[in-house]
């Protein structure tokens, strides 16, 4: 699910300060130039703060952004594998409203100004929407239909009808693990309700961002425009 290995298309992991604010974990990546324009706060699928997310938070820097990665599992210890089996066992153990409790103090007092979540945290910025959180909202297959947990938030099917808080989702028609119909329905309410901006993308699935290093042209400029789709939503 999601992402676990670097991009070439992506910086190389920049420095960092390890941070707890709120009750909250960062790595605090410095803006590549001058002073920030923007505070970002990322946040990951269940695999955490690997070699991805830390190009990814770096790709950010070089627009003028301070970046908060933010360790959603920084209490939960180092995974036992790297496979889905040990991630979804770890992931579990967050207990997801408490989190999103965390997530929008923590979004108050540190003046973030815009939130990119994947995967999980894409439902986190559905739920911040849902609870109309005052900043940019940017989400990456996200699971419609809601994920289950011991602490559970409310399915984004069931509100995003109702959404006044403005949210870009960035996702595939042809994500398996999120489901194909699920994305579809997403699209269709996006159609009524205007805050809902989502970009569905043919013949992309889950975690289709990797094909930034994609041969197939196609996917490549799929992942290539959710990205310049993220990046314009957080500087607008």
């Amino acid at each position: 699910m999601c992402h676990n290995d670097k991009l070439s298309a992506l910086p190389a992991p920049g420095t960092f300060q390890r941070k707890k604010v709120d009750g909250i974990t960062h790595w605090e990546y410095p803006p590549e130039y001058g002073v920030p324009t923007k505070h970002v706060a990322v946040l990951t699928d269940i695999y955490g703060c690997n070699t991805f997310y830390q190009s990814f938070a770096t790709y950010l820097t070089s627009k003028g952004w301070q970046v908060n990665l933010v360790d959603l599992f920084s209490d939960l210890g180092e995974l036992k594998e790297v496979t889905r089996e040990a991630a979804f066992e770890r992931r579990h153990l967050l207990r997801d409203r408490y989190v999103c409790d965390q997530l929008q103090r923590y979004i108050a007092n540190q003046e973030v100004s815009a939130v990119v979540g994947f995967c999980l945290g894409a439902n986190y910025v559905l739920e911040l929407a849902r609870r109309e959180v005052p900043a940019t909202l940017v989400g990456f297959y996200p699971f419609p239909a809601g994920l289950a947990n011991q602490d559970g938030i409310e399915p984004p099917l069931d509100y995003a009808a109702g959404l006044k808080q403005p949210v870009t989702l960035l996702v595939g028609d042809a994500d398996d693990s999120s489901g194909r119909e699920n994305m579809a329905k997403l699209a269709e309410i996006a159609k009524t309700n205007t805050v809902l901006d989502v970009h569905l993308y043919h013949q992309s699935g889950h975690g289709f961002l990797a094909h930034l290093d994609s041969e197939d042209a196609a996917l490549r400029k799929n992942a290539e425009d959710a990205l310049a789709e993220c990046v314009l939503a957080i500087a607008k």
